[in-house]
């Protein structure tokens, strides 16, 4: 029996003469942390977008939890158990921190009749908000407006927001990008706390030390092609991905 929660068979997007990503194969085990790692254009954030169903690939396939779901649309996805992350953090800004998390809750009340006449800020539903507002250490945030925090915090809400929906597998879309050294140690430790309670993630990352040290294994792309696959040790020392993506100083710049 397989044990993959995500497969990606033959994947491939063209946008004209552009081939995005181009016949593109890896899974993800559950429970494990995949890095999902490339220069600029690789093609990495298109493989988001056709994994949560923003794109519709223009062949293969994506298997989620042994459901076919590339081109299901993307609450479809999410009401699957697959949340996601975005490189640019735009929350409700007006909102609090509180209702943020709420609003992402309401994937699970939309496509009930009884959601027409209960109220989406019940005891009930603050209660779990509040819950995954713990989780990631914003509770003390919780009655702030989103659009006062800091990046580091907004990092943290838009993980808060994605657990809301995502209580099998984690799409993460650069979450250490602009973060103090501070911030990514606590951001680390919270990713491997998601990891602990049974979560997969699977996240794309420029910062190099942080991809190595927290990735169980690492999927290399280029130019919309699968460059790599393995263990960051051998990840770090394949020449293919040394010269493509980290350069031929970066052996030593990774380590």
């Amino acid at each position: 029996m397989n044990s993959a929660l995500l497969e990606v068979k033959d994947l491939s997007i063209h946008f004209g003469g552009l081939h995005a990503v181009d016949g593109v194969n890896f899974e993800i085990q559950r429970g494990e942390i995949l890095g999902l790692l490339g220069p600029n254009g690789a093609g990495k954030t298109v493989t988001f977008n056709l994994i949560s169903g923003v794109y519709k690939p223009t062949a293969g396939e994506i298997r989620f939890d042994g459901k076919r779901i590339d081109g299901l649309p993307p609450y479809v996805i999410a009401g699957l158990g697959l949340g996601r992350t975005f490189q640019i953090v735009k929350p409700f800004s007006t909102l609090t921190v509180l209702e943020n998390v709420l609003v992402a809750r309401g994937i699970h009340r939309y496509p009930a009749a009884s959601c027409l006449w209960t109220s989406w800020r019940s005891r009930k539903e603050a209660g779990e908000a509040m819950a995954l507002l713990e989780r990631v250490g914003l509770a003390d945030l919780a009655q702030r407006k989103a659009g006062l925090l800091p990046l580091g915090n907004l990092r943290r809400l838009e993980i808060a927001r994605a657990l809301a929906v995502g209580h099998k597998l984690l799409l993460l879309d650069e979450s250490f990008s602009g973060l103090r050294h501070e911030e990514i140690t606590q951001l680390e430790a919270l990713i491997r706390a998601i990891q602990h309670d049974g979560i997969t993630v699977l996240l794309i990352e420029h910062n190099m030390r942080v991809a190595m040290g927290l990735c169980d294994r690492i999927v290399v792309m280029e130019h919309g092609k699968k460059l790599a696959e393995g263990p960051p040790a051998a990840i770090q020392q394949d020449e293919q991905v040394i010269e493509a993506y980290l350069g031929r100083k970066g052996e030593a710049n990774a380590s």
